[in-house]
Protein backbone atom coordinates (compact mmCIF):
# COMPACT_ATOMS: atom_id res chain seq x y z
CA UNK A 1 0.00 0.00 0.00
CA UNK A 2 1.54 3.64 -0.65
CA UNK A 3 1.69 5.93 1.66
CA UNK A 4 -1.09 8.32 -0.16
CA UNK A 5 -2.97 5.39 -0.39
CA UNK A 6 -2.60 4.78 3.64
CA UNK A 7 -3.51 8.10 3.96
CA UNK A 8 -6.97 7.95 2.68
CA UNK A 9 -7.77 4.13 3.35
CA UNK A 10 -7.05 4.31 7.17
CA UNK A 11 -9.56 7.76 8.07
CA UNK A 12 -12.27 6.38 6.32
CA UNK A 13 -12.02 2.81 7.51
CA UNK A 14 -11.58 4.21 11.25
CA UNK A 15 -14.31 6.88 10.41
CA UNK A 16 -16.59 4.02 8.91
CA UNK A 17 -15.96 1.67 11.92
CA UNK A 18 -17.16 4.48 14.51
CA UNK A 19 -20.26 4.73 12.38
CA UNK A 20 -20.47 0.59 12.84
CA UNK A 21 -20.29 0.67 16.10
CA UNK A 22 -22.31 3.66 17.12
CA UNK A 23 -25.07 1.92 14.57
CA UNK A 24 -24.84 -1.39 16.78
CA UNK A 25 -24.86 0.28 20.18
CA UNK A 26 -28.08 2.64 19.35
CA UNK A 27 -29.95 -0.76 18.51
CA UNK A 28 -28.20 -2.75 21.32
CA UNK A 29 -28.98 -0.44 24.12
CA UNK A 30 -32.37 0.66 22.64
CA UNK A 31 -31.02 4.16 23.35
CA UNK A 32 -34.25 6.79 21.99
CA UNK A 33 -33.56 8.19 19.00
CA UNK A 34 -34.93 11.79 20.37
CA UNK A 35 -31.37 11.29 22.61
CA UNK A 36 -29.21 9.58 20.73
CA UNK A 37 -30.08 9.16 16.52
CA UNK A 38 -28.17 6.78 15.28
CA UNK A 39 -26.59 7.20 12.02
CA UNK A 40 -28.88 5.69 9.64
CA UNK A 41 -31.39 7.42 11.53
CA UNK A 42 -29.55 10.62 10.71
CA UNK A 43 -29.29 9.79 6.82
CA UNK A 44 -33.11 9.85 6.84
CA UNK A 45 -33.25 12.87 8.70
CA UNK A 46 -31.15 14.63 6.26
CA UNK A 47 -33.13 13.13 3.39
CA UNK A 48 -36.36 14.40 4.06
CA UNK A 49 -35.34 17.70 4.14
CA UNK A 50 -34.26 17.27 0.59
CA UNK A 51 -33.61 20.59 -1.35
CA UNK A 52 -34.66 22.39 2.13
CA UNK A 53 -30.90 21.07 3.39
CA UNK A 54 -28.59 22.22 0.48
CA UNK A 55 -30.79 25.64 0.10
CA UNK A 56 -29.84 26.42 3.76
CA UNK A 57 -26.40 24.93 3.68
CA UNK A 58 -25.91 27.04 0.76
CA UNK A 59 -26.91 30.18 3.07
CA UNK A 60 -24.52 29.55 5.69
CA UNK A 61 -21.89 29.72 2.58
CA UNK A 62 -22.45 32.31 1.68
CA UNK A 63 -22.29 33.90 5.59
CA UNK A 64 -18.95 32.12 6.25
CA UNK A 65 -17.71 32.91 2.62
CA UNK A 66 -18.06 36.69 2.70
CA UNK A 67 -18.02 37.37 6.65
CA UNK A 68 -14.06 35.32 6.22
CA UNK A 69 -12.78 37.17 3.53
CA UNK A 70 -13.88 40.50 5.56
CA UNK A 71 -11.92 39.22 8.51
CA UNK A 72 -8.93 38.24 5.97
CA UNK A 73 -9.23 42.09 5.05
CA UNK A 74 -8.96 43.46 8.40
CA UNK A 75 -6.97 40.95 9.91
CA UNK A 76 -3.83 40.52 7.41
CA UNK A 77 -3.28 44.52 7.79
CA UNK A 78 -3.93 44.75 11.02
CA UNK A 79 -1.72 41.93 11.84
CA UNK A 80 0.68 43.37 9.67
CA UNK A 81 0.35 47.00 11.39
CA UNK A 82 1.09 46.01 15.37
CA UNK A 83 4.04 43.89 14.42
CA UNK A 84 5.86 46.72 12.48
CA UNK A 85 4.59 49.68 14.74
CA UNK A 86 5.38 49.18 18.30
CA UNK A 87 3.33 52.54 19.84
CA UNK A 88 0.10 50.81 17.25
CA UNK A 89 0.94 47.68 18.68
CA UNK A 90 0.90 48.80 22.28
CA UNK A 91 -2.52 51.22 21.77
CA UNK A 92 -4.67 48.46 19.54
CA UNK A 93 -3.65 45.08 20.48
CA UNK A 94 -4.86 45.01 24.14
CA UNK A 95 -8.38 46.55 23.37
CA UNK A 96 -8.24 43.14 20.51
CA UNK A 97 -7.50 40.63 22.97
CA UNK A 98 -10.04 41.57 25.86
CA UNK A 99 -12.52 41.43 22.80
CA UNK A 100 -11.95 38.55 21.55
CA UNK A 101 -12.07 37.14 25.22
CA UNK A 102 -16.04 37.90 25.21
CA UNK A 103 -17.40 34.68 23.88
CA UNK A 104 -19.49 35.84 20.78
CA UNK A 105 -22.78 34.53 21.86
CA UNK A 106 -22.76 36.77 24.97
CA UNK A 107 -22.91 39.36 22.69
CA UNK A 108 -24.76 38.35 19.42
CA UNK A 109 -27.98 39.60 21.00
CA UNK A 110 -26.56 42.98 21.33
CA UNK A 111 -25.22 42.98 17.76
CA UNK A 112 -28.94 42.06 16.83
CA UNK A 113 -30.32 45.74 18.41
CA UNK A 114 -27.30 47.38 17.42
CA UNK A 115 -27.15 46.38 13.49
CA UNK A 116 -30.51 45.32 12.37
CA UNK A 117 -31.57 41.76 11.73
CA UNK A 118 -30.25 41.64 8.18
CA UNK A 119 -27.74 39.74 6.48
CA UNK A 120 -25.06 42.64 8.06
CA UNK A 121 -24.93 41.51 11.53
CA UNK A 122 -24.32 38.11 10.30
CA UNK A 123 -21.52 38.91 8.74
CA UNK A 124 -20.62 41.39 11.80
CA UNK A 125 -20.49 38.15 14.03
CA UNK A 126 -18.54 36.19 11.51
CA UNK A 127 -16.38 38.47 10.96
CA UNK A 128 -15.38 39.24 14.62
CA UNK A 129 -15.41 35.46 15.57
CA UNK A 130 -12.36 34.54 12.92
CA UNK A 131 -10.20 37.52 12.26
CA UNK A 132 -8.41 37.39 15.51
CA UNK A 133 -6.21 34.01 14.69
CA UNK A 134 -5.68 35.76 11.16
CA UNK A 135 -4.56 38.83 12.63
CA UNK A 136 -2.10 36.85 15.48
CA UNK A 137 -0.56 34.36 12.68
CA UNK A 138 -0.07 37.42 10.68
CA UNK A 139 1.78 39.17 12.93
CA UNK A 140 3.88 36.29 14.58
CA UNK A 141 4.83 35.42 10.80
CA UNK A 142 6.01 39.13 10.06
CA UNK A 143 7.96 39.31 13.69
CA UNK A 144 9.41 36.14 12.75
CA UNK A 145 11.28 37.23 9.48
CA UNK A 146 15.30 36.73 9.94
CA UNK A 147 16.99 39.58 10.96
CA UNK A 148 19.94 38.67 8.33
CA UNK A 149 16.77 39.07 5.19
CA UNK A 150 15.89 42.36 6.97
CA UNK A 151 19.42 43.80 7.30
CA UNK A 152 20.28 42.30 3.42
CA UNK A 153 16.82 44.23 2.64
CA UNK A 154 17.86 47.83 4.05
CA UNK A 155 21.49 47.46 3.00
CA UNK A 156 20.02 47.35 -0.48
CA UNK A 157 17.86 50.94 0.04
CA UNK A 158 14.97 49.07 0.87
CA UNK A 159 12.10 51.73 1.88
CA UNK A 160 9.52 50.29 4.71
CA UNK A 161 7.15 49.29 2.57
CA UNK A 162 9.03 47.63 -0.21
CA UNK A 163 10.47 45.65 3.02
CA UNK A 164 7.16 44.33 4.12
CA UNK A 165 6.09 43.67 0.68
CA UNK A 166 9.05 41.71 -0.64
CA UNK A 167 10.70 40.08 2.70
CA UNK A 168 8.33 39.99 5.93
CA UNK A 169 4.69 38.94 3.80
CA UNK A 170 6.57 36.64 1.77
CA UNK A 171 8.66 34.88 5.28
CA UNK A 172 4.85 34.94 6.83
CA UNK A 173 3.00 33.27 4.21
CA UNK A 174 3.02 30.25 6.19
CA UNK A 175 2.41 31.62 9.27
CA UNK A 176 -0.71 33.45 7.20
CA UNK A 177 -2.21 30.27 6.48
CA UNK A 178 -2.34 28.82 9.34
CA UNK A 179 -4.21 31.62 10.49
CA UNK A 180 -6.64 30.89 7.83
CA UNK A 181 -7.06 27.57 8.39
CA UNK A 182 -8.01 27.82 11.88
CA UNK A 183 -9.78 31.10 10.98
CA UNK A 184 -12.36 29.77 8.02
CA UNK A 185 -13.32 26.76 10.74
CA UNK A 186 -13.87 29.52 13.68
CA UNK A 187 -15.97 31.05 10.73
CA UNK A 188 -18.45 28.44 10.46
CA UNK A 189 -19.11 28.70 14.34
CA UNK A 190 -19.68 31.97 14.20
CA UNK A 191 -22.21 31.83 11.34
CA UNK A 192 -24.27 28.91 13.15
CA UNK A 193 -23.86 31.63 16.10
CA UNK A 194 -25.02 34.46 14.22
CA UNK A 195 -27.77 32.14 12.37
CA UNK A 196 -29.29 30.58 16.49
CA UNK A 197 -29.87 34.34 16.98
CA UNK A 198 -30.79 36.03 13.75
CA UNK A 199 -31.90 34.40 10.74
CA UNK A 200 -34.64 32.59 9.08
CA UNK A 201 -32.65 30.48 6.83
CA UNK A 202 -29.26 28.61 7.28
CA UNK A 203 -28.35 25.55 9.14
CA UNK A 204 -27.84 27.06 12.02
CA UNK A 205 -31.87 28.43 12.16
CA UNK A 206 -32.57 24.52 10.68
CA UNK A 207 -31.01 23.15 13.92
CA UNK A 208 -32.89 25.50 16.34
CA UNK A 209 -36.10 25.08 14.62
CA UNK A 210 -35.61 20.99 14.41
CA UNK A 211 -34.82 20.85 18.02
CA UNK A 212 -37.31 23.33 19.26
CA UNK A 213 -39.64 20.03 17.19
CA UNK A 214 -38.07 17.40 18.76
CA UNK A 215 -36.88 16.52 14.86
CA UNK A 216 -33.62 15.33 16.74
CA UNK A 217 -32.35 13.14 13.58
CA UNK A 218 -32.81 16.80 11.44
CA UNK A 219 -31.30 18.73 13.70
CA UNK A 220 -27.85 16.29 14.10
CA UNK A 221 -28.00 16.21 10.38
CA UNK A 222 -27.85 19.81 9.60
CA UNK A 223 -25.18 19.34 12.35
CA UNK A 224 -23.50 16.78 10.31
CA UNK A 225 -23.59 19.23 7.39
CA UNK A 226 -21.80 22.05 9.10
CA UNK A 227 -19.12 19.36 9.86
CA UNK A 228 -18.54 18.68 6.14
CA UNK A 229 -18.79 22.05 5.35
CA UNK A 230 -15.61 23.28 7.88
CA UNK A 231 -13.65 20.08 6.50
CA UNK A 232 -14.01 21.40 2.97
CA UNK A 233 -13.64 24.46 3.62
CA UNK A 234 -10.47 23.82 5.77
CA UNK A 235 -8.99 21.89 3.02
CA UNK A 236 -9.44 24.11 0.20
CA UNK A 237 -7.73 26.69 2.25
CA UNK A 238 -4.57 23.76 2.08
CA UNK A 239 -5.70 23.53 -1.47
CA UNK A 240 -5.34 27.38 -2.05
CA UNK A 241 -1.67 27.05 0.07
CA UNK A 242 0.01 24.37 -1.93
CA UNK A 243 -1.82 25.37 -5.41
CA UNK A 244 -0.81 28.73 -5.41
CA UNK A 245 2.35 29.18 -2.64
CA UNK A 246 3.94 26.03 -2.46
CA UNK A 247 7.59 27.45 -2.08
CA UNK A 248 6.49 29.18 1.26
CA UNK A 249 5.57 25.51 2.37
CA UNK A 250 9.63 24.66 1.63
CA UNK A 251 10.92 27.28 3.10
CA UNK A 252 9.31 28.30 6.52
CA UNK A 253 7.62 25.75 9.46
CA UNK A 254 5.95 22.56 8.53
CA UNK A 255 2.41 22.41 6.69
Amino acid sequence: MTPALRKIILPVATFLAFLGVWQFLSYAMEIPIYLLPSPVDIFHGGTRLGMTMLTNTGETLKTILIGFACACLVGIPLGVLVSVNRTVSEMIYPLIVFLNAIPIIAIAPILVVIFGTDMTTRLIIVTLTCFFPIMVATASGILDTPSEMLDLARVAGASTMTEILTVRLPHAVTFIFSGLRIGVTVAVVGAVVAEFVNANKGLGFLVTSSTAQFAIPTATACVVMLAIVSVLLYEAVNWIHRGFFGWSIKSNVGD
